[in-house]
């Protein structure tokens, strides 16, 4: 698809700032602001309108922040216009170092970006409302086992510290609250069981993605979201370098030799999974424990080796995906 006009919206709760640029003159821009709400929308089309735009000529690009752009991100792909999320670090790593910070700015820096990059635009779709929900309802139940972590762990640290009375005094003072806590968190994960259970897609990607040794109920269910149900990859590189366990190597030159690492610009969320998954997978696979003993009695440093692992994880989730079929040891990655 040809793109001759490209727009970049920087997004936060309460506004939006637009910046339009034309590709016959992308160094100058028309610049608007908007309420991010129904208003705003509405006179966003009137925008559009006045420039005398053509729909299928226009690329949004907006970046990812998640709730914040949901409502507009959603407006657009339903009334048929090009829209690329993009992860906010990826933009910012693109263009390099800049000078100034302002919302309109940053506006101007995603159309340049879109601009830039048009040819590896990735047009986005909305979530099915199946696993939109799965992501909410993931999110509340995050929040509600960190608040129950809150709340245990000065208990805890009491207990450890051998001040028992202290600690079960505090305990009788919160176990209701910890009480209804499980409670909800237990409802949760069985509303996640039952919306999975009732999808014939999600159930056997779900069951695909659970067949891979380390892979547990909660990362495979922020996979199937994060991933748009694994349509957004095509690789298992790509799917590691959003992730943030791609190695990269650190060199230049004959006098430049650093140590191969990891990208800072990553979804932390599934970063963090997959680290525990790691070590799960070293507890119960016996190939992948077998490959972290070996390397580590090499001299590897242990992070690198289940980071490797990490990426092992996803080639076997990928293939596992494209071929359909659970995961069998025998199998190689692909």
């Amino acid at each position: 698809m040809s793109f001759t006009h490209f727009i970049g919206i920087d997004i936060s709760k309460k506004t939006f700032d637009l910046a339009l640029i034309n590709e016959n003159a992308a160094d100058k821009a028309i610049t608007a602001k908007f309420s991010n709400n129904h208003k705003g929308i509405v006179r966003l089309e009137q925008f559009i309108r006045k420039q005398e735009l053509v729909k299928q000529q226009v690329l949004f690009c907006i970046e990812h922040t998640g709730l914040y752009c949901r409502v507009l991100s959603n407006y657009l792909v339903e009334n048929q216009y090009a829209v690329w999320l993009e992860m906010p670090a990826q933009i910012l790593r693109s263009l390099g170092i800049q000078r100034g910070k302002t919302d309109q700015v940053d506006a101007k820096r995603i159309a340049t970006y879109a601009f830039t990059f048009r040819a590896k635009a990735r047009l986005w779709q909305p979530p099915r409302e199946e696993v939109q929900k799965i992501h909410d309802l993931m999110a509340l139940r995050d929040r509600l086992v960190e608040s129950r972590k809150s709340i245990l762990t000065p208990i805890q640290e009491l207990e450890a510290t051998g001040l028992d009375e202290v600690a079960a005094t505090l305990r009788k003072h919160c176990q209701k609250s910890i009480d209804s806590l499980d409670k909800e968190i237990k409802q949760i994960e069985k509303e996640l069981d039952e919306i999975i259970d009732k999808d014939t897609n999600l159930k056997n990607k779900y069951k695909l993605a659970r067949s891979v040794p380390g892979i547990g109920k909660i990362t495979a269910m922020t996979l199937l979201y994060f991933t748009n149900e694994f349509t957004l990859f095509r690789t298992a590189k790509e799917l590691a370098c959003y992730c943030g366990v791609a190695p990269f190597a650190r060199e230049s030159g004959t006098s430049v030799r650093g140590k191969t690492r990891v990208s800072n610009f990553a979804n932390k969320v599934l970063k963090k999974l997959l680290h525990m998954a790691s070590m799960a997978a070293i507890s119960s696979d016996k190939e992948l424990k077998a490959f972290f003993e070996r390397k580590v009695a090499e001299g590897k440093n242990k992070m690198l080796v289940l980071n490797a692992i990490r990426n092992k994880l996803l080639h076997r989730l990928v293939a596992v995906i494209k071929r359909n079929s659970p995961f069998q040891s025998e199998y190689e990655p692909v």
